[in-house]
């Protein structure tokens, strides 16, 4: 998966969509550099992610249900514990296990319950001919304002942003491990309202919480929406309508 995430988060920065042509369904395929992954699925212009990879041709329709896996978590680079000099640019703080463990949680938790409220896909635990299986990768973490361990005891912090994270999901074939469906989005680490609060274990997970429970309810949307499809659609070669 190496590959497919340096790719992916590349295209999470990029603005806009190139496109080459529709098919039915409102689903247009890019035709810009990094439009087609290694193995195989095409990026296309599709809410509610950044961006989206899709196999044409898959049939979602053949799944009604999911299995959640748990969550990879890898820093954007190898983060330290203790405290940074005054003035470091782009510090990189290491989260204590116990913070890793209950962000691993707190994202199945919230992934469970999303994908529990579709009305196309009832969530299992085990893969199965007519089950999806949701990967998810937490990539690029960064932390930039002290966890609670690496503060001193009489110090105070206030932050509108502890860090930020990439999100990369895959949905798969349970069995057979086809990927079907790739999204990628990045977010800073804040509250929804974006004001500034007492960084400390539970503010900064509440707005970890908050990010997982979006992410998950916009998995949900865009399952659904695919799911309603006959089929993902080969791709075309006719110019969208300008």
């Amino acid at each position: 998966m190496k590959t497919t995430f340096h790719g992916l988060l590349l295209l999470v920065c990029l603005a806009g969509v190139a496109c080459a042509g529709h098919a039915p369904g409102g689903i247009y395929y890019a035709s810009d550099k990094g439009a087609v992954t290694p193995d195989g699925l095409h990026r296309v212009e599709w809410e509610p992610f950044r961006v989206t990879y899709v196999k044409p041709g898959a049939d979602l329709q053949r799944y009604d249900k999911v299995l959640v896996q748990a969550v990879s978590v890898s820093y954007k680079t190898p983060p330290r514990r203790g405290s940074f000099d005054l003035g470091a640019i782009d510090p990189n703080y290491a989260l204590p296990d116990s913070a890793i463990e209950s962000l691993k949680r707190y994202f199945h938790e919230a992934f469970v319950k999303a994908l529990g409220k579709s009305q196309n896909f009832a969530v299992v635990e085990a893969p199965g001919p007519d089950v999806l299986l949701i990967a998810g990768h937490i990539v690029n973490l960064e932390i930039q304002v002290p966890p609670d361990q690496d503060q001193a005891a009489d110090e105070t912090t206030y932050t509108s942003s502890s860090g930020q994270m990439s999100l990369v999901l895959d949905a798969r074939d349970s069995e057979s491990g086809e990927p079907l469906v790739r999204v990628g989005q990045a977010r800073a680490i804040q509250m929804s309202d974006g004001g500034w609060y007492q960084s400390d274990p539970v503010s900064n997970s509440s707005a970890v919480r908050e990010i997982f429970q979006t992410w998950a309810s916009d998995l949900r949307r865009e399952l659904d929406q695919f799911h309603a499809l006959p089929a993902l659609p080969p791709v075309h070669t006719a110019a969208p309508p300008k």
